[in-house]
């Protein structure tokens, strides 16, 4: 028993992730087995064995804990059968292979390549080595980033949308496993070039050969092996190691390379908690190591990536800083610069570089500092907060007062979704057009969404921002923090993102009013969407960035609901270079074929894929597309869906609904209790998003969930009184067996 005991624990709680249910059930029978193999091999264990058994049967001495468990095993049986009656469906696990088989040859704009024995051709270029690395990390900056991250780690500010998540170059277990032929390979290819073995992959990892040449490919594969530390291995070898970095000073050119030669992921320390005074020198090393790239050698924003990032990077000349802990109209303090460099900015390009030494950090403080060092002359002059406030009822109320009082609905919007009447207008001190934040979304507050951050902004103000310090704006000191629980009561504290689409069964009518009550009773899921990078016109920043999604369905039809947010109702208007606001669900074509789906944006022409739009000029309608761009709508009777929006502070709600079933195979169609997969793009016409110019999610699977049933509350009686009738039968066998022998002797 004890060693049951102590396997599943093991396999419950030792093993990550967490193994399901059904592969630790699966161990613990091979253990049983191997126990009662064990116990048996000979007629003395075995005797052995039985014996407490047998004894807790008969024994009269034994009757407490015979009770005991003839009371605890019928009820732990009746729950695992009502865990399994009305257990929760998941989406099913995809068993793919991660690194497949390269193909022998690929065909590459038109040339045929040999993968098997192909080599980096630039390698043989040592001369001019350092120079291909320093293009491959501009290419890197200008088309990777975004989803596999500043450090090389699959962590870019996109990622969170996309499921499998991008690749961790650092892992050891990614390309320091790999020839550099591998690398090239996925990266012209892409998911879809991906052979059957690794589907259903659900990549969105695009075919770069549309947009690189086979030059840029090989120079982008040499940065992320000198960036990583990491040698590719050789056809003739059978290992890949680190190989050794040495820091080289700058040999010219428009950007310096020494930023290209430290390891990423490799310069962690032990963090210290007091602050340290920075050496600009050694900064300045690590500054063109990871920051130039975004905000340029000359710390002015002027970089490679600058274009197109949303906000812009920072430009360090003019010691203008919009997290501070300083008063208002003061440069941050050096605790605020080390903060952001550890933590980053939410909502921006800017990552969180605790990948570097605290050591590292304060020296990258010291040499940012010295970019504007007029403004950094004088000690900053800290700012100082009121009082605090507990958030309550009462508080929130007040906040709301205030938060109308001192006019912050005028940028941020009623309900605070960013929407209101100046928010066009805004721009920042360097004339770069200016969002204001989202208030329903703290998770993306550039110094962070606490109570006590959100209070800090409000008394400190947004320097280089038209967001000012309101400390002499409310009526009393106090009302900081009464607004400070409003802005927080606004939005969750994170975001729940759903990994699965369950669609309810309804009965009677389903509403199409998207404002009717029955919606709220229909539980959310929310999913992430990120910006489509990879079609010209791309869409580095999407002012879409998630859609909340209510799904149910009856005998004759299916319904959608989705919520997301929009700071305009937009129509076309040539002249404010405005288009229609869209959102589209997006379904494989083929009915049947779940686990191969098609590449997830649009699909191709071998395996297109099926829409559900809805224009705010046009309604809801449906298309088949085969990729970005072709589109081709239904007309008229072909047409199935029907649908409704409503618009309101800053948010669409729209119901889309369509019949469940068609004669026709090749028509989309909703069984139930099949797992069909489901993606999502939008587009905020506002915002100039159109075509490509969109936001768009990964694919994810929905099921239409069978009719609730009695099962879950009739089968675990059942099994519970099937087992307390099996005890009593081994209970009264044993009590007879041991009669009869007692008579016998």
């Amino acid at each position: 028993m004890l060693v049951l005991v102590v396997m599943f624990v093991l396999f419950r709680f030792g093993i990550r992730p967490p193994a399901p249910w059904s592969v630790v059930t699966l161990y613990m029978t091979i253990v049983l087995i191997a126990v009662l193999v064990y116990v048996s091999s000979d007629s003395d264990s075995w005797r052995s064995f039985l014996a407490p058994i047998r004894s807790t049967l008969v024994d009269d001495s034994k009757r407490p804990i015979r009770f005991a468990l003839m009371v605890l095993i019928p009820l732990v049986v009746g729950y695992y059968a009502y865990s399994q009656a009305a257990a929760r469906i998941e989406a099913p696990a995809e068993l793919r292979a991660i690194h497949p088989a390269p193909p022998a040859s690929i065909s590459f704009k038109g040339k045929t390549l040999d993968v098997q024995g192909l080599d980096n051709p630039l390698r043989k270029d040592a001369a001019n080595f350092r120079k291909h690395v320093a293009e491959g990390a501009v290419i890197y900056i200008k088309n990777c980033v975004y989803c596999h991250g500043d450090n090389l780690d699959g962590a870019g500010h996109f990622s969170h949308a996309f499921n499998p998540p991008p690749a961790n170059f650092t892992d050891p277990g990614t390309i320091a496993m790999l020839q550099e032929a591998y690398l090239f390979w996925r990266i012209a290819k892409g998911g879809p070039g991906l052979p059957k073995e690794s589907k259903p992959w659900n990549s969105v990892m695009p075919a770069w050969e549309d947009r690189l040449s086979a030059e840029d490919i090989w120079k982008v594969i040499m940065y992320l092996y000198d960036a990583t530390g990491y040698q590719p291995r050789r056809w003739e070898s059978h290992a890949a190691a680190p190989h050794p970095q040495v820091v080289e000073a700058r040999r010219g050119g428009s950007f310096p390379l020494a930023f290209l030669v430290a390891p990423v992921g490799r310069v962690l320390a032990p963090p210290t908690e007091a602050q340290q005074p920075g050496d600009p020198a050694q900064g300045k090393i690590i500054y063109e190591k990871k920051c130039v790239l975004c905000h340029g050698e000359k710390g002015d924003a002027d970089s490679p990536a600058a274009p197109q990032l949303d906000p812009k990077p920072r430009d360090f000349t003019k010691g203008k800083y919009k997290v501070r802990t300083s008063a208002s109209g003061q440069p941050p303090t050096d605790s605020d610069l080390f903060g952001v460099i550890s933590d980053g900015m939410p909502g921006t390009s800017m990552p969180a570089w605790k990948v570097l030494s605290e050591k590292d950090r304060w020296n990258l403080v010291a040499y940012v500092k010295s970019f504007a060092g007029g403004a950094f002359k004088e000690p900053p002059k800290a700012a100082a907060l009121p009082k605090e406030v507990a958030a309550s009822k009462e508080s929130v109320a007040r906040g709301k007062e205030m938060f109308e009082a001192i006019e912050c609905n005028k940028c941020h919007g009623n309900a605070g979704r960013a929407d209101g009447p100046s928010a066009p207008e805004l721009k920042d001190d360097w004339g770069n057009p200016l969002r204001p934040a989202n208030l329903t979304k703290p998770w993306l507050f550039r110094g962070g969404g606490s109570r006590l951050q959100v209070a800090t902004r409000l008394v400190t103000g947004l320097m280089g921002t038209p967001m000012p310090s309101f400390i002499d704006s409310v009526e009393k000191p106090e009302d900081i923090w009464h607004v400070a629980n409003y802005v927080r009561s606004l939005g969750p504290d994170r975001p729940d993102y759903a990994t699965f689409m369950p669609v309810r069964a309804v009965a009677g009518e389903i509403p199409d009013d998207p404002a009717a009550p029955f919606w709220a009773q229909q539980p959310p899921a929310n999913f992430s969407l990120a910006g489509q990078v990879i079609v010209d016109p791309r869409n580095f920043n999407p002012s879409i960035d998630g859609v909340t999604v209510r799904a149910v369905y009856s005998e004759a039809e299916i319904a959608f609901h989705l919520t997301w947010d929009d700071p305009t109702a937009s129509k076309p208007d040539p002249k404010a270079k405005t288009f229609a606001d869209q959102i589209a669900l997006e379904f494989p074509a083929t009915a049947g074929k779940e686990g191969e789906r098609p590449y997830v944006l649009m699909g191709d022409g071998s395996d297109p894929v099926s829409l559900l739009l809805w224009t705010s000029d046009g309604g809801v309608g449906e298309a088949t597309a085969s990729g970005i761009g072709k589109i081709v709508p239904k007309m008229a009777d072909a047409v199935k869906a029907t649908g409704k929006a409503v618009f309101a502070d800053g948010q669409y709600r729209l119901v889309i609904k369509r019949p469940r079933g068609s004669k026709d195979p090749n028509e989309l169609a909703f069984p139930v209790g099949r797992f069909l997969s489901v993606a999502f793009m939008a587009w905020d016409g506002g915002a100039g998003e159109t075509e490509s110019r969109m936001s768009f999610s990964s694919w994810y699977y929905l099921r239409l969930e069978e009719p609730a049933s009695a099962r879950p509350y009739v089968i675990p009686p059942l099994v519970a009184l099937l087992t307390v009738g099996l005890e009593l039968l081994v209970v009264r066998g044993a009590r007879r067996g041991a009669q009869g022998e007692q008579g016998g002797n």
